[in-house]
């Protein structure tokens, strides 16, 4: 198996391309594959969207061009990749978050149904990027579950008297990243639970707001629970979490709702994984996260 990083992409297009994929220096039409039809042209095109250092990071921070990919979310793939074949040759697209859901117009519509066009023109196979499946992500994507998930609460270790309960939420500055299911959960709040007090959102780069809730510039922002442990085991020194908050969420990998086989496939290698103690994917989330990701299943479970 080999490994390329090409690109860029931005929004929902190659740069200065429409509706056309730039592969090795090859120039041709785009369109959906399925499973065997990526096994046949021995080719894997996946679509990352580094927001965090728990999920995945390029380097140079701001390349769109010949990346390097490093994180957990780069390693899973390649060892689910492995499973394909070993002429299988990996295509890293670089693209920006809410890119994953745009339309062929380049705009997300969340009340609307329609496949996002990274995935409809086949510039993508897969986004692997920890996706939380809710509501309006389902009209247009089907999601494989890697795991479940609470949505934690972050805040400076020195304001950390002034949050006691997801109550005191209300009317506090958050930083959250447009079209994040952070940012859908709390503006549905902001419509029902603080609608009285609405929390007052700023958006901003995912990775950015933990960065303000550290420097003391934002009074909290919201991760998810991965995210969560990792910043504030490796990132982060005066943010930390005080409580989780919203349902359990199921968290994984995005596809074409068309795609049933390739999403058959990565189901059977999460199930294949978990059930491993020292499975690549264990060992994936044991160096990242100090836990497999089989032990960190049962530590979301506990708060519930």
């Amino acid at each position: 198996m080999s490994v390329q990083a090409v690109g860029p992409v931005r929004g929902g297009y190659q740069v200065g391309l429409l509706g056309v994929l730039v592969l090795g220096g090859m120039l041709g039409p785009a369109q959906a594959r399925s499973l065997a039809e990526i096994q046949q042209s021995k080719e894997f095109r996946v679509c990352i969207a580094p927001i965090h250092p728990a999920l995945a990071e390029v380097t140079p921070p701001e390349c769109w061009n010949q990346c390097t990919f490093t994180g957990p979310v780069y390693e899973e793939v390649v060892a689910f990749a492995a499973t394909l074949g070993p002429d299988i040759t990996l295509k890293f697209f670089r693209v920006l978050w809410d890119a994953q859901f745009h339309n062929r117009e380049g705009v997300t519509v969340r009340e609307a149904s329609y496949t996002p066009e990274l995935l409809a023109s086949g510039t993508c196979d897969v986004y692997p990027t920890h996706l939380t499946k809710n509501a309006w992500r389902l009209t247009k994507l089907d999601f494989v579950t890697l795991f479940p998930s609470r949505m934690m609460v972050i805040v400076n270790q020195a304001h950390k008297a002034r949050f006691h309960t997801p109550a005191d939420l209300a009317g506090k500055v958050a930083a959250v990243e447009k079209d994040t299911s952070h940012h859908s959960w709390l503006q549905d709040q902001n419509t029902s639970t603080y609608a009285a007090n609405p929390v007052r959102l700023t958006l901003m780069p995912f990775n950015d707001g933990v960065r303000a809730v550290d420097a003391g510039e934002v009074d909290f922002t919201l991760l998810d629970t991965d995210a969560a442990i990792w910043s504030t085991r490796h990132q982060f020194k005066q943010a930390m979490v005080v409580f989780p908050v919203g349902p359990t969420e199921e968290i994984g990998w995005a596809f074409r709702k068309d795609n049933q086989d390739l999403q058959a496939a990565v189901q059977a290698f999460f199930e294949t994984q978990k059930a491993m103690a020292t499975s690549p994917l264990n060992q994936i989330w044991e160096r990242a996260f100090g836990l497999t990701l089989t032990k960190f299943e049962r530590l979301v479970r506990a708060t519930q």
